[in-house]
């Protein structure tokens, strides 16, 4: 199952996450998934495993604006 979760940032914290996902080749929003993947993977919330949340899509399509 899939959920939508709406995330609000400021723009320093927008700004911050959209180089780093450029930097990654990963739109904002796969950026935001690995990131919070990571964390919870850290914290032994989940377990550690690739899947198709931490690859970055092809096409990334990373755009200043996007909605994450």
């Amino acid at each position: 199952m899939v959920n939508r979760l709406t995330v609000t940032l400021e723009q320093p914290e927008y700004a911050a996450l959209l180089d780093v996902a450029i930097a990654e080749l990963r739109s904002p929003a796969d950026q935001v998934r690995y990131i919070l993947r990571q964390e919870l993977e850290r914290r032994r919330l989940l377990p550690v495993a690739e899947s198709p949340a931490v690859r970055p899509r092809s096409g990334c399509g990373a755009t200043p604006g996007a909605v994450v």
